[in-house]
Order: C-alpha cells, then sequence, then structure tokens
C-alpha cells in the first residue's frame, strides 16, 4: 500500500508538504503542487484517516464543481443548492473549473482523497473523444459517491443523475416569436458548435427558421465563445452588416451583456433592434431596458440537483432520475 511517505520520496518533498497538498493549503507551489497531485494520482492513493471515513460513510461534505464561478448564472445555482444542503446539516466544498479539464481533473482528485458524501457537477468540457470520457469515468469511479450532473449533460455518464435544460426548445421558441412578430432576418450570436449546449440551441434556431420557410443565412450565424469580450467582437460584426437583422437570439447571459454594449456603441436605440436572449439579468433591469428572455430558475436547478443527490445517498439503488426544465418566454418587447 501506498504511503505518504512514498509519495513524499519520489516528489523529492517532505511529508509536510505532501499533507499540504492534500488538505489544499495556498502554502505549495503551483508546479509542486501539480508534481504530488500526478503522483497521487498515478497511485491511487488515499490517506489513511480519510480512507476509513469513506469505508464508514462518515463524510458530511458534498462535493461543488463548476465551471464559471464568476458567472451569475452558477452563482445562483451554486446558492440553491447550498441552502438545500445546509438544510440537510451538510457541508459543501466548491472548485472553480475555469472550463479547464486539467481543473476538473484536479477538483475531483481533491474531492476523492478528503472523502464525500456524493457530488454536483457542471463539466468543464464535452468529453467528446473516446480517450476524454474513459479518463472521466476514471476520476468519477474512484470518488467512490453519487454523482448528479446540472446544465451540461454527458450522456455516457448513463448512471448519474442529472437537472439539465432544454436548450434546443428554448431556442426554437425565442426565434419563433420573433418570426411570429414579423422578423425575417434574425441573427444568433452563440458558441462553437463543438460544444454541446451551443449544438442544442444551434438546432432550434434553424428549426425554427425552416418550420417557417426562412432561409438559412451563414451571415447572420456568428459562433464565439460565450465570454462577453467575444460576444461584443461578434456584436460589432453582426451590427455592422449592409443588411443587418432586425433581430438577435443572444445565447447566454455574457453574450447578451457583449450584444448590448455592442449596440449601445453603435448609438442603436431599443426599438431598432429586437433581442431575446437566455437568462434573466438584472443589472440591465436595474437600468429600465426592455431586455426579452428565455427564463429558467437557476435557483431551482440548484435545489433540484441537491435533492436529487439527497435522494440518491438515502437510495443508492433508486432508478436514474433525468430532470428536464421547459423554457419559459418573458417578452417585453418584440
Amino acid at each position: 500500500m501506498t504511503t505518504i511517505g512514498d509519495i513524499a520520496k519520489e516528489a523529492k518533498v517532505s511529508k509536510t508538504t505532501v499533507s499540504r497538498v492534500i488538505n489544499n493549503s495556498n502554502l505549495v507551489d503551483d508546479n509542486t503542487r501539480q508534481r504530488i497531485m500526478e503522483l497521487i494520482e498515478r497511485y491511487n492513493y488515499v490517506p489513511s484517516t480519510i480512507a476509513r471515513n469513506l469505508s464508514k460513510r462518515e463524510s458530511s461534505t458534498i462535493g461543488v464543481i463548476i465551471p464559471e464561478i464568476d458567472n451569475p448564472f452558477f452563482g445562483e445555482m451554486l446558492r440553491g443548492i447550498m441552502d438545500t444542503m445546509e438544510q440537510a446539516g451538510l457541508t459543501v466544498m466548491c472548485f472553480n473549473s475555469g472550463d479547464k479539464k486539467e481543473k476538473d481533473g484536479k477538483a475531483l482528485a481533491i474531492l476523492r482523497q478528503n472523502g464525500i458524501k456524493g457530488l454536483i457537477y457542471t463539466p468543464a468540457i464535452d468529453y467528446s473523444g473516446d480517450e476524454e470520457q474513459s479518463m472521466l469515468k476514471k476520476w468519477l469511479q474512484a470518488l467512490d459517491a453519487p454523482v448528479v450532473v446540472v446544465d451540461r449533460e454527458l450522456e455516457f455518464l448513463q448512471n448519474a443523475d442529472g437537472v439539465f435544460f432544454d436548450n434546443e426548445l428554448a431556442a426554437y421558441k425565442a426565434t419563433e416569436a420573433l418570426i411570429e412578430s414579423g422578423h425575417r432576418k434574425i441573427a444568433i450570436i452563440n458558441a462553437r458548435l463543438d460544444r454541446v449546449l451551443a449544438r442544442e440551441r444551434q438546432r432550434g434556431y434553424e428549426r425554427a427558421l425552416k418550420e417557417h420557410n426562412i432561409e438559412l443565412k451563414e451571415k447572420y450565424i456568428f459562433l464565439g465563445d460565450y465570454t462577453e469580450k467575444k460576444a461584443y467582437q461578434l456584436s460589432r460584426q453582426c451590427l455592422a452588416l449592409d443588411e443587418r437583422p432586425t433581430a438577435v437570439l443572444t445565447c447566454n447571459n455574457n453574450t447578451t451583456m457583449g450584444f448590448f454594449r455592442a449596440k449601445k456603441e453603435k448609438g442603436i436605440g431599443e426599438g431598432e433592434i429586437a433581442c431575446i436572449g437566455f437568462d434573466k439579468i438584472k443589472a440591465l433591469e436595474f437600468f429600465d431596458i426592455n431586455f426579452n428572455y428565455i427564463e429558467r430558475s437557476v435557483y431551482s436547478m440548484g435545489k433540484k440537483a441537491a435533492e436529487l443527490l439527497l435522494q440518491r445517498i438515502q437510495n443508492p439503488d433508486q432508478p436514474r432520475t433525468k430532470y428536464i426544465i421547459e423554457p419559459k418566454l418573458v417578452i417585453k418587447h418584440i
């Protein structure tokens, strides 16, 4: 059996340094931390005291991994999770992956070492290749704890419960609402289509156009990365078109903010170009901007994910649950 001394010897550090990494101390530099984490993962090392807790299921900690902790969407989701777990007398240990696979792996390794009761997880990436899928399955299996996936579905994780939003239907309904209001030149500001969420939203947009006999024009399709900075750049291109669209579908809250920034910079008034975006944005309401949006209760998503995990902990053999939240349009002026 691998010991903390074995890890320290191979990493050429002290046992204290290994212990600090295990306890997520900030007193270890990143290169040393990474070297130690790789050895811990390679040898499947679990500290003995934590191993005892795991075997007895004494852990009172729930792990949460989200990809964008500075995004209000995930902040609200986290609030729903934490409120529910607090009521259940459990502690939440949260990690931000920054949409990076490597940070997903590091967070999962730390959670495994600390011993958790369960995990609520929004994947950093789509894990589309066989090698990536096999790697993620290995990481999750090593937790030896139930998992609930939220927002970004990974179909190959067939044993995990999940809470998801019907992105395709949402984009379809939003595009259809614009069409029914008389718009024919409708642009979409989305992420690149190597992302599941982006593909789902793109399908809804394209299906609505097709069903209403409106030609799909490539010049109205703008694919970025769901950041405000990139959305602003794409929005400037969109608004500079000779045949400018009369309406735009923005595919997340950052995208919407980037679009409104470009729109304001161009001096375009509220009535000149319509927009429907994903998710309510409180900042726009604060400035009394008539913003149309696709509503989904993010707090409820977090709460539901927490409830599913608690149910799974109590009843580990129950059938897999997949909870789908349907969209609701909030239209003020289009």
